[in-house]
């Protein structure tokens, strides 16, 4: 029990605000809306958040070959899953079906960093290991892909002369 209040106590105090932050823009993902497009556009932005952690592996090299290439596969698997929940699009407007997928992509990449600092800290020896270097960056390219397919689905996805005025 020790060690796991010193793991929670031991944390940067800024990691608990993120954890409620995340967790509130995973909520509101799961609600139906209607949205500007141009901060979808912010979304692939989390896989900034990757690079001091690619930086820290041991082989950063292969670590950012690994993330790469999973990147691209979350790209494409964010890109076809984005088509299940686009009701219309209309100029920079679009309404979308509230989805989980954010919430557990958002989680997953939280505690995949935490498990990983703490990892470094307990069992260096883990992280130091050649399938931990690959597969690692790669869960964590995985998951960042999906926010740039996302996106993308949006701006491609034809406009519907259709789809109802904005305030309709």
């Amino acid at each position: 029990m020790e060690i796991i209040v010193g793991i929670f106590t031991g944390a940067p105090i800024w990691i608990w605000p993120l954890l409620l932050l995340l967790v509130l823009l995973g909520l509101h993902a799961s609600k139906t809306r209607e949205l500007l497009i141009l901060p979808y556009f912010a979304m692939p932005l989390i896989a900034l958040t990757n690079v001091p952690t690619l930086l820290a592996q041991s082989q950063p090299e292969r670590a950012f070959l690994a993330w790469g290439l999973a990147y691209a596969c979350g790209a494409l698997v964010g890109f076809s899953l984005q088509g299940r929940w686009i009701l219309w699009r209309r100029g920079l407007r679009a309404k979308v079906t509230g989805e989980w997928l954010s919430l557990a992509v958002m989680m997953l990449l939280f505690w995949a960093n935490f498990a990983n600092g703490l990892l470094d800290a307990l069992a260096p020896e883990v992280t130091a290991l050649a399938a931990y270097g690959i597969g690692f960056p790669a869960l964590l390219g995985l998951a960042s892909g999906t926010f740039l397919g996302r996106p993308l689905r949006i701006v491609l996805w034809r406009s519907q002369t259709n789809a109802p005025l904005p305030n309709s």
